[in-house]
């Protein structure tokens, strides 16, 4: 029974939140189309409705002006009718297509406008309640540059060749240049800066195991993954080094000699076994991999900059998203992005139910992401998108003379069509692909 019980609660629990995604993504659209309803209330547009949801009404209200406010059956979207947006045939002075151009582009935009706004706002919310994902140093390993060492555990990426640190995944992209100028924030208040090469070093790390080693006093045994760190004083970190130090060993004390050998879990931990040269060359099989970067181990962490670095640091990093938004989307066309590493609204739903399940901190990041999604996709010069009615406008504003309205809504349903098989699509392929990975 107790069973039972259990596994209802859990069933209940991603139910739960399921409702909670449904309800995150319906709140970015509704701050998308409520960019729209107050630019135009604000230039005088004349609006029919303002709609949450799609589908059959459930609620509504009509207000003195006329205007409808409702609250529609499924949670899939939403919109704000203009009047004559997509007619000309209106002889009302305040239809949407009545109105000068500028004055539309303001109202197109603003949707997206609002989204990024809102990112803003949850972005305050989140480094002050807090903090932001950052890069932190866990340590300098033995074998890195003297600059290197100079580092602290705990010192926070900040800057990296004059480029500043505002998303986690930038540390890596910025650590491709040779020659690295790195400045590192404290958690004191303090900034160090190093110059230093990048180096290419050859790790050591288990590949095959002849017999059992144990590591330490709680059992833990020596795995294939774990690295040869050191033997004895001498780090391995050069191509060919481990074998030629063995060799060298072996024919100065013999095969027999007792090396102290500090070993790198991975986990992290550092454990020192005494181990025979012929327990190293015969025993344990070891493979030599290259890495090219500072040398330090890294981790993420959550951390509240002083106030005002913290508002500084908000409109770049909603910027910056932005700017990975793009690219990945651009990727698409030039190969660089997989449709694998895209998804549909299931894929969506599904991907916020999880991250509410993460906690709060983690639901803030996920709004200021997919609102900031949100207000690149639509200024995309898409059919059906905003920024395919802003070109509409344009050309408009050129010409001096509107395209037809057939010539409009035949662009958009087409543009409509494709954009909603690519995201069913984009599931499609989402759940073959999973259930490939799986089989295999």
């Amino acid at each position: 029974m107790l069973l039972i019980i259990a596994s209802f609660g859990s069933v209940m629990l991603k139910i739960w939140y399921v409702i909670l995604a449904f309800l995150i993504l319906m709140l970015m659209v509704t701050v998308h189309e409520f960019g729209h309803y107050l630019a135009g209330k604000l230039l005088k547009f004349k609006i029919n409705e303002f709609a949450v949801g799609m589908g059959p009404k459930l609620l509504s209200k009509t207000r003195k002006n006329g205007e409808v406010i409702s609250l529609r059956a499924f949670p899939l979207g939403g919109y704000c009718a203009f009047e004559g947006e997509n007619d000309d045939g209106t002889d009302n002075p305040d239809a949407f297509n009545k109105q000068k151009p500028w004055k539309r582009l303001i109202v197109l935009f603003a949707g997206a406008f609002f989204n990024f706004l809102f990112a803003v706002l949850v972005c305050f919310i989140l480094f002050t309640a807090y903090g932001e994902s950052v890069t932190v140093v866990g340590k300098p390993f033995g074998y890195a540059d003297s600059a290197v060492q100079e580092l602290q555990t705990g010192d926070i990426i900040y800057e990296v060749n004059g480029k500043r640190v505002y998303l986690i995944q930038s540390v890596s992209e910025y650590l491709k240049d040779d020659q690295l100028e790195v400045t590192v924030y404290r958690q004191d208040g303090t900034f160090k800066t190093i110059k230093v090469d990048k180096q290419t070093f050859f790790l050591s790390y288990v590949s095959d195991l002849k017999r059992d080693y144990t590591l330490d006093d709680n059992g833990t045994l020596l795995t294939k993954g774990d690295q040869i760190y050191k033997i004895d004083d001498v780090y391995m970190s050069k191509n060919g080094q481990y074998g030629q130090y063995l060799s060298d060993l072996a024919v100065t004390y013999g095969s027999d000699h007792v090396c102290q050998v500090t070993i790198l879990t991975q986990n992290n931990v550092q454990c020192v076994i005494p181990l025979t040269v012929d327990d190293l060359l015969l025993k344990i099989g070891v493979k030599e991999s290259p890495y090219s970067g500072l040398g330090i181990s890294t981790k993420t962490m959550m951390y509240k900059y002083p106030f005002g670095m913290r508002m500084g640091r908000i409109l770049p990093f909603c910027g910056e998203t932005a700017v990975v938004v793009l690219k990945t989307l651009g990727g698409l066309f030039t190969g660089s992005t997989g449709l694998d590493e895209m998804g549909g609204p299931i894929t969506t739903i599904a991907v916020t139910s999880q991250v509410v399940a993460a906690g709060f901190p983690a639901v803030l990041l996920l709004i200021v992401l997919i609102s900031v999604n949100l207000a690149v996709f639509n200024l995309l010069p898409v059919p059906a998108l905003d920024g395919c009615q802003m070109v509409f406008v344009i050309i408009e504003w050129i010409t001096k003379k509107p395209l037809k309205p057939k010539v409009q809504a035949m662009i958009n349903g087409i543009g409509l069509i494709i954009l909603i098989a690519l995201v069913i699509l984009l599931d499609v392929l989402k759940v073959l692909l999973s259930n490939s990975q799986t089989v295999m």
